[in-house]
């Protein structure tokens, strides 16, 4: 009996999913149980954060600096 003939990667061009037995390698939902790295959003959140603390900063400073200013 003849061995079918594998296909070429033209064909299948996502053909480095399956192993040799035709069955998947890697499944696209594993990738989104791991762990991520924290992404833009929480730099962004981080820095407008630093930034409303420093203008609260800057604010209170004004205050001091006019208040011991002579009238």
């Amino acid at each position: 009996m003849l061995k079918p003939r594998r296909k070429s990667q033209k064909v299948y061009p996502n053909a480095d999913r399956y192993g040799e037995d035709g069955r998947r390698l890697y499944s696209a939902y594993d990738a989104a149980a791991a762990t991520r790295r924290p992404g833009r959003q929480v730099w962004v959140k981080r820095i407008r954060l630093a930034a409303i603390a420093l203008t609260f900063v800057a604010a209170v400073l004004v205050v001091i600096v006019f208040s011991a200013l002579p009238h």
